[in-house]
């Protein structure tokens, strides 16, 4: 979850950041938005890194936790693992440059305390982060480059690489695969297990595109009140997903709130959705209220309130 320049065991020096790439037009504000909470986390860490003999790896496990900070504009994240190898502890402050669209990512190690120089980047559309930078490896200059991969709601992956020469070669130094924790809110518990699977499936299909489930889920008389006061009843809502170039990003509701009285319920929570449509990528960071109904023994939503969080 962090950059681990500083576990080379040699300080690095601060080098100039790159250049913001003119042609970047996306808004990335909300790119971290999907790490936000606590999570499971397995490192990989090549102790020799650059060495030219061969690798030599550590394993560490433990846990990342990740906090929003001004409203999407920045977010902190507190790495502790360890091994047969020793301990790692380390912060990472990520920084969003709202004029350049672009995201710097900060590491600082507890060994030491010192910051390392910043890779700077952005995430594509299909959830993938690449950040780049200049640093020194002993009195060698090097450039970093750092992943982010986003597999699933659940799962991210992360990779950072080493090049001395200019980024025509990467050797890879620090992996790490993070699995989000398991939620102790006692309204998820609550639930019963097939409005909790309804809910689960409404979540997969909405970003799989399944037509088909999603036209099970929702009633026939369903009704989406959208965030611009906009209302689609089941027929209009179906058809935004039989458009080709229609794509809803993985997303993750966050503050999950879940009610059930007998045969109703309510799900929602606050979430940060992004979508594709006609080749342009938007944001938009709502409050979503579903309202559930059991009918004939299954769950369906009958209607869902999305409202625009203001920022």
């Amino acid at each position: 979850m962090a950059l681990m320049i500083a576990l080379a065991s040699v300080p690095a020096m601060a080098q100039s950041a790159p250049t913001a790439s003119p042609e970047t037009i996306r808004d990335g504000q909300r790119d971290f938005d999907f790490e936000i909470g606590e999570w499971s986390t397995e490192v990989r860490v090549l102790t020799n890194p650059l060495s030219g003999k061969a690798p030599v790896w550590a394993e560490y496990r433990g846990t990342s936790l990740v906090r929003g900070l001004m409203d999407g504009r920045a977010n902190s994240v507190e790495l502790t693992v360890a091994g047969p190898a020793g301990k790692i502890e380390g912060i990472s402050l990520r920084l969003y440059d709202p004029a350049t669209r672009r995201w710097s990512l900060n590491f600082a190690s507890l060994r030491d305390g010192a910051m390392t120089p910043p890779v700077i980047g952005t995430f594509g559309a299909g959830g993938r982060g690449v950040f780049t930078g200049a640093d020194k490896l002993g009195e060698r200059p090097i450039r970093v480059r750092f992943v982010i991969t986003q597999v699933s709601p659940d799962e991210a992956h992360f990779e950072q690489a080493f090049s001395i020469d200019n980024g025509v070669t990467w050797e890879v130094n620090w992996i790490a695969v993070d699995r989000r924790r398991p939620s102790s809110a006692p309204t998820d518990t609550a639930l019963p297990p097939d409005l909790a699977a309804a809910i689960e499936a409404h979540n997969r299909a909405t970003m799989a595109k399944d037509i088909t489930a999603l036209g099970e889920l929702v009633t026939d008389d369903y009704l989406l009140v959208n965030s611009d006061a906009k209302t689609q009843d089941k027929r209009s809502y179906l058809a935004d997903f039989e458009k080709p170039d229609f794509r809803i990003e993985p997303f993750v509701i966050e503050a999950p709130t879940r009610r059930v009285h007998g045969d109703t319920a309510m799900s929602g929570g606050l979430v940060t959705l992004r979508w594709t449509l006609g080749g342009q990528h938007q944001s938009r960071r709502l409050r979503i209220a579903h309202m559930w109904v059991r009918q004939n023994g299954r769950w369906q939503i009958a209607y869902t309130q999305l409202t625009r969080v203001p920022g």
